[in-house]
């Protein structure tokens, strides 16, 4: 063997085999294919890093602090009002197969909703301004809730005392004052027990604003948040205090609203908002829903639905902050309009199911007969809520919130 050289085999020009020399190697070329190869290799490996970081990332991503402080609407909340009042509608149906759902809980559901969007608006007035006008709360307030609730009420009084139809007819004029002061809680069963929920919320937003107006209380709002879903949350166990248990659902809306509104506690609530942990606390909210007891322990209000309040506000920032399919599906567009008509669908739905009851009976097992029977109430009841909003709520409610901002002006000017 010569140096530089390696002894190799090579075909000859006639065909057999030659034993000789290789050429000696080129160094720039060895350098060349060297260099290509190391760079190929560190690109593939940036790109696989990059896709591994995507990958990462995908299952990370949520709306950043300053993206959630400047929205001004979410649909999805609307979304979720449509998932609320559509379990009302199955439960009020009266057929065994919407059983399951335990539909009453749709009310549940409302309330958190509720207890996060009015304790964010509120929050953010009052560091838009510097305070809060609990003038203009309760103006808006009274525009929003109470004229859609005595139409309601005045046509309940009409169809029982002077049709007789109604469920509770002998009794409807002893239940009446209480019906009309927003204690339909107290009132029992029979027409328009249904209005309960609102007294529930009535009451609460009578105190709730104040106590965010209270330096006292303003300063350490987390930590008296918390401490009041205790009380709450004990409270519906014990036969003493169970119907404050009921507000279980409002506050925990409220403590949502709270961790998200500061820089700080948002980061942890972002943590529940990406898509992994967002997932689980779907699945638990649908658990808790389905098998709404797990525990065996009975509460001592039928209102109080703690453990499906809890699940529902843990469900929440997954709904609103975090890229998750959840999210997306409740901010379609027929969904979120639909549920912008929760409010009187779910007022006058009582009156539209009499007459459906009573050309299709209810209790019928037949899924052929129970479906066409909820969606010719969902129909009906959303036609006479388009109508309703556009004649009657729409108007007084923008004309409560013209009154609001004359008042917000005059305060600002005095």
């Amino acid at each position: 063997m010569s140096r530089g050289g390696s002894s190799s085999a090579t075909i000859s020009p006639s065909g057999g085999l030659k034993l000789g020399l290789s050429p000696r190697p080129n160094p720039g070329f060895e350098r060349a294919v060297e260099h290509q190869w190391r760079t190929s290799h560190k690109s593939y490996i940036i790109s696989h890093r990059d896709a591994s970081d995507s990958y990462k990332m995908s299952f990370m991503r949520v709306d950043d602090w300053s993206t959630y402080r400047e929205t001004r609407n979410w649909p999805q909340l609307d979304g979720l009002r449509a998932v609320s009042i559509l379990l009302v509608l199955a439960f009020h149906m009266h057929d065994p197969i919407w059983t399951r759902l335990y539909g009453g809980r749709g009310v549940t559901l409302f309330f958190v909703i509720s207890g996060f969007l009015i304790t964010s608006l509120l929050l953010r007035e009052q560091e838009r301004t510097g305070k809060l006008s609990l003038r203009g709360f309760y103006i808006r307030r009274t525009f929003r809730i109470m004229p859609l609730y005595f139409l309601a009420l005045s046509l309940a009084t009409i169809l029982v005392l002077a049709f007789d139809l109604g469920q509770g007819g002998n009794d409807f004029l002893h239940r009446l004052p209480l019906l009309a002061t927003f204690n339909g809680e107290f009132a029992g069963s029979g027409t328009f027990s249904h209005s309960w929920s609102l007294g529930i919320e009535e009451k609460f937003y009578l105190v709730w604003p104040v106590l965010l107006t209270t330096p006292m209380i303003s300063r350490r709002l987390g930590t008296i948040t918390a401490i009041l879903i205790l009380m709450a949350a004990f409270a519906a166990f014990s036969p003493t205090f169970g119907y404050f248990g009921i507000y279980t659902p409002i506050i925990s809306g409220c403590a949502i609203a709270i961790a998200m509104h500061y820089k700080r506690s948002y980061a942890h609530i972002s943590f529940i908002a990406r898509p992994a942990s967002a997932y689980a606390a779907l699945m638990i909210f649908l658990l808790v829903l389905i098998f709404p007891n797990p525990f065996g322990i009975e509460e001592q209000s039928k209102y109080a639905h703690v453990l499906f309040g809890l699940a529902a506000a843990l469900a929440f920032p997954g709904v609103l902050i975090g890229h998750t399919i959840h999210r997306r599906l409740m901010e379609l567009s027929p969904i979120v309009e639909f549920g912008k008509l929760a409010y009187p669908i779910y007022l006058f739905h009582p009156f539209i199911l009499e007459v459906v009851d009573r050309v299709v009976a209810p209790g019928s097992s037949n899924p052929l007969h129970s479906i066409p029977r909820l969606i010719a109430v969902v129909l009906i009841t959303t036609t006479a809520a388009v109508v309703i909003n556009k004649c009657f709520a729409d108007p007084l409610n923008e004309f409560g919130h013209r009154i609001s901002r004359r008042t917000l002006r005059n305060v600002a000017t005095s």
